[in-house]
């Protein structure tokens, strides 16, 4: 490999330009300057982030469950060759609109506890 761009090919005068560019910046004073209470603030963030990842993995968790659990029941039950099941699906299918708003229903409340109502007692108060 043919490097064009190395140290070895900059001529003297180069790398004094680039000594001088170097000495000056770190010579300038910083003008960023950070709050006193800037790590408290990122912490806070942190937090909040983790607590609302938590959540949301909860609520994933128990929407599997909802889904889940039913599924696998059905399953076991077709598996069987249960005649139970066909009764089931009839009532299912017969009522599939609200059985879906309920389901739909539960999984919104949900929702709305882990992302509306689960703030903790710092975050209300901002």
């Amino acid at each position: 490999m043919n490097f064009e761009n190395t140290e070895e090919n900059w001529d003297l005068d180069d790398l004094k330009l680039i000594d001088e560019l170097l000495k000056d910046s770190l010579k300038q004073d910083f003008s960023v300057s950070i709050p006193d209470d800037f790590a408290d603030f990122v912490t806070e963030k942190v937090e909040k982030q983790k607590s609302v990842r938590e959540a949301l993995l909860r609520l994933i968790m128990m929407t599997l469950g909802y889904l889940g659990i039913p599924g696998i029941a059905f399953g076991l039950l077709y598996y069987l060759k249960s005649t139970k099941i066909d009764v089931i699906l009839d009532l299912i299918f017969t009522y599939k609109y609200p059985v879906l708003f309920g389901v739909l229903c539960i999984l919104s409340i949900q929702i709305a506890d882990v992302l509306l109502l689960s703030r903790t007692k710092d975050q209300l108060d901002k």
